[in-house]
């Protein structure tokens, strides 16, 4: 049977206090001696006590307590900026709490963000959430701090941190046309992402600027559907030249369906990514793509989020320029 917690009571005894008095070393209250206030402190360390911030929040009616709400932790970006954010939080003394929901259930949003009500938090970090989700939020919590990670366009007075995922998308196709290339397909992300159809727009743009005409294919994230695609697509006289993906995932399926159809990259057919992936240096070809830093896009947004919550008001919107990484996958029309 595993030994009882020590409690406040056990630091009191060791310490030779009342346990109102290691209540208000707990809180951090004024007019409490230093020796004695040393004293309590010993006792903590030496027992392992750790205070519970649900019990210490009803008597401070500060949790210390962040939440993360976000649609989809699987995804290497999501994941790598809740990894930033809860190390950010930790290192400033408060406890973040991960709350998955579902993007297209109105539903899981309100039973989500009723849970981190439940726990009292003080500040709220989204990744990737629309505006109708950010909008519920701040009605359900209408006195903590919200900061959005790449939120949509309709996400009006909310503090938002992004990539620029337009110039992303710009920078991508811009790069395939400064290589020769003029049959230029863009596989999409998601139709309900903001990230997905700012990345869309800037092909457009691009294409737009260059005289050429867009070839579009509605996809998502996913490497199944990358490859689905790439069994599917039609290779005759006026086949694209040069593919640009919205996600490293969808480039990874790609390559993979167009090696079985023995169509080679870059070779037959370019390819541009987006994300930079850990393992995109080692796809076959080692792929060209465009870099975001979620850590940095993570570490940026709690930081906002802290400033926030301490009283010190920051900018509205804080953007992060991407950054196009050449690699073997993109090559001269000329070339060929």
């Amino acid at each position: 049977m595993s030994a009882k917690k020590p409690n406040i009571y056990d630091v009191a005894a060791l310490a030779e206090v009342s346990h109102q008095t290691v209540s208000r070393v707990l809180n951090d209250q004024p007019n409490i001696r230093p020796a004695t206030r040393q004293r309590v402190e010993d006792a903590m360390v030496k027992l392992g006590y750790q205070p519970n911030p649900a019990a210490r929040s009803l008597v401070t009616a500060k949790s210390n307590m962040i939440g993360l709400l976000v649609a989809d932790t699987g995804l290497y970006g999501p994941a790598g900026m809740l990894n930033a954010m809860e190390r950010q939080a930790r290192q400033a003394g408060y406890f973040a709490i991960t709350v998955a929901i579902r993007s297209d259930s109105p539903e899981s949003w309100v039973e989500g963000i009723e849970h981190l009500s439940k726990m009292h938090v003080e500040g709220v970090a989204t990744i990737a959430l629309g505006s109708e989700v950010l909008k519920l939020t701040s009605s359900m919590l209408p006195n903590v701090k919200l900061v959005a990670i790449d939120a949509d366009d309709e996400a009006k007075g909310v503090q938002t941190v992004s990539i620029d995922n337009l110039d992303g998308g710009y920078m991508a196709t811009r790069h395939l046309i400064e290589l020769g290339h003029r049959r230029i397909l863009h596989i999409a992300g998601p139709a309900t992402s903001s990230e997905a159809n700012s990345r869309l727009r800037g092909y457009q743009r691009a294409m737009s600027e260059a005289g050429l005409e867009e070839q579009i294919i509605q996809g998502d994230w996913t490497s199944e559907t990358g490859y689905r695609l790439g069994v599917e697509l039609n290779f005759d006289q006026k086949a694209p030249t040069a593919i640009f993906t919205a996600n490293d995932h969808l480039a990874l399926g790609l390559i993979k369906a167009l090696s079985g159809r023995a169509i080679s990259v870059p070779e037959d057919v370019s390819l541009v990514g987006f994300d930079d992936l850990p393992e995109a240096p080692y796809f076959f070809p080692a792929l060209t793509t465009v870099r975001q830093d979620f850590t940095q896009l993570g570490e940026l947004a709690m930081q906002m989020l802290l400033s926030d919550l301490a009283g010190n008001r920051r900018a509205k919107m804080a953007t992060i320029k991407p950054q196009l990484v050449l690699r073997d996958s993109a090559a001269r029309v000329e070339s060929r």
